[in-house]
């Protein structure tokens, strides 16, 4: 009975292994019948897939200056092998004896990457194991994105991370290439200089002070600024263009205005000769605050500007026509002062 079992065993080692040989020399060998019937059949599909692992980090404008932002992408490979292929013997039979690996390498690109963005992805390469199970099938990879000062402030824009396969075996396909769009909206950059040409003028009572402010945007977006006068001496009436929009650079528009300022001196009779000093505060902020981002997103740190005014002279507000009568009176007498000692 013992030698009847040792029998069988060895009579079905022998037929599985003499299978498993000419099973590998009919797909090694290309001039055998089997080949020309497998080949056009057993080809598989494999597929990759991209998606965000997490797209907080695309919640929020990107700043400019706020250096890179961070988003991670989970990249997936998927084989439609059945199986029965996947291990001996069915492995052998379809993929032959002197096949161990099948490496399925992915290649990852990013496309329409504008002139102010700069964008790379790591690693840009990946290699699977296209019979691997679980986690051994999904790889995480970053994409690394920053902006600068030459973009559109909160105008949003799309990046397309591709991804491209080869295949790891014949009977396997390559992968279709696959895209991911990646939505990015720069940040604004609240940027302004001021030049009001002289910072000191004189004048004199009831002569009005007029200052010619340029205002230059240096920031990614058109910039509403809004000007307050902090301090008024007394007396004094000073008014201001309450907001002035300078268009930027970004938008291919010259990025001065100017803002006018005029400060009259008071009327009291009296001689002034006093040095006054007027401090304005000019606030930038993103002139469509509409278009999408919090209030604390668009609006800038303010600038302060201080301005000196000297005050010289005497002012006799209502006394003019009086001393103009005056005038006339005392330029009469001389002139028949002058007739009477002729005569």
């Amino acid at each position: 009975m013992r030698y009847i079992l040792r029998s069988i065993k060895i009579c079905f080692m022998i037929s599985i292994l003499l299978f498993s040989l000419f099973a590998s020399f009919a797909i090694i060998n290309p001039k055998s019948n089997i080949v020309s019937a497998i080949d056009p059949l057993v080809q598989y599909d494999s597929i990759v897939a991209l998606e965000f692992a997490d797209s907080s980090a695309l919640n929020t404008p990107i700043h400019p200056l706020g250096g890179v932002r961070n988003v991670d992408i989970k990249v997936t490979y998927i084989s439609t092998v059945p199986d029965i292929f996947k291990t001996p013997p069915g492995k052998y039979i379809l993929f032959g004896f002197f096949k161990f690996v099948f490496l399925a390498p992915v290649h990852l690109k990013i496309e329409n990457i504008p002139d102010w963005c700069t964008a790379s992805i790591a690693p840009p390469d990946i290699i699977f194991d296209a019979f691997g199970e679980g986690s051994e099938l999904e790889r995480k990879v970053t994409l690394q994105v920053a902006v600068n000062k030459q973009s559109t402030a909160l105008f949003p824009f799309t990046l397309q991370v591709r991804a491209t396969g080869d295949s790891p075996d014949k009977h396997i396909k390559a992968p279709p290439e696959v895209s991911l769009p990646i939505a990015i909206t720069p940040g604004y950059v609240p940027l302004i200089s001021t030049d009001p040409g002289a910072t000191i003028k004189k004048t004199s009572p009831g002569e009005p002070v007029n200052w010619d402010i340029k205002i230059s945007n240096n920031g990614n977006g058109e910039a509403l600024v809004r000007a307050r006068i902090i301090n008024i001496p007394e007396g004094w009436v000073v008014s201001v263009n309450p907001q002035t929009i300078v268009p930027s650079l970004a938008d291919g528009e010259l990025n001065e205005k100017v803002m006018s300022l005029t400060a009259l001196p008071p009327l009291n009779i009296g001689y002034y000769n006093e040095n006054v000093m007027l401090e304005i505060e000019l606030t930038p902020e993103f002139s469509s605050p509409g278009a999408g981002a919090s209030a604390n997103l668009t609006k800038g740190e303010s600038i302060y500007l201080t301005l000196a005014i000297q005050l010289r002279g005497f002012s006799m507000p209502g006394f003019e026509f009086l001393f103009l009568i005056s005038g006339v009176l005392i330029f009469i007498i001389i002139k028949k002062h002058k007739m009477s000692k002729k005569k």
